[in-house]
């Protein structure tokens, strides 16, 4: 045998032995604050909070182990639109669900959300521009499907991003 074919070989042997340790993640060992995510929140189970992300963001959360991604900005937002064919290029989950501003903060929003977040896998990331959507909308969520108190809910919209829609949401928890 000629010395290419046996270092060919001796090299195939070798990767049939002990499998590998598991392959080093691209982010490292990089968290979240690493990441510089505005407005970042985990105090929803299994859901990541946040503001409009950016590329990098997304592919690091992805690494990460997050498996849908869903932003409640308009498509023709400022910074938003681009994330449907990047989502596609590379392979990540992604859903619009469009909520136009405060006039979107509504019980039907709420709603659409709650089944959107039962069919998709978890960790998920949910984001809008600041996170304030977020979570008044979650907040409205956990009145209207879950049941919830008003003021369990108002405190889960303000942990989960609600600022500058506090009192809108204040108002339509009846507070």
């Amino acid at each position: 045998m000629r010395l290419p074919t046996l270092l060919l070989l001796a090299g195939s042997l070798v990767a049939c032995g002990e499998p590998a340790g598991p392959a080093p993640s691209p982010t490292g060992n990089v968290s979240l604050d690493d990441l510089q995510i505005p407005n970042a929140s985990t105090a929803l189970e299994g859901v990541l909070c946040a503001g409009q992300l950016s590329e990098d963001q997304m592919v690091a959360l992805s690494e990460m182990g997050y498996r849908s991604f869903v932003s409640l900005r308009l498509a023709d937002e400022g910074g938003a639109g681009w994330e449907e064919d990047f989502a596609a290029e590379k392979g990540l989950r992604f859903v619009r669900l469009p909520v136009a501003g405060k006039a979107g903060v509504d019980e039907d929003h709420a709603r659409q959300l709650s089944a959107l977040m039962d069919a998709e896998e978890r960790p998920m990331v949910l984001y809008c521009g600041s996170s304030n959507r977020v979570g008044a909308l979650l907040a409205l969520e956990a009145f209207h499907v879950d049941g919830k108190s008003a003021e369990e809910c108002m405190a889960l919209g303000k942990s989960t991003g609600v600022t500058g829609l506090e009192s809108l949401l204040e108002e339509k928890l009846g507070l």
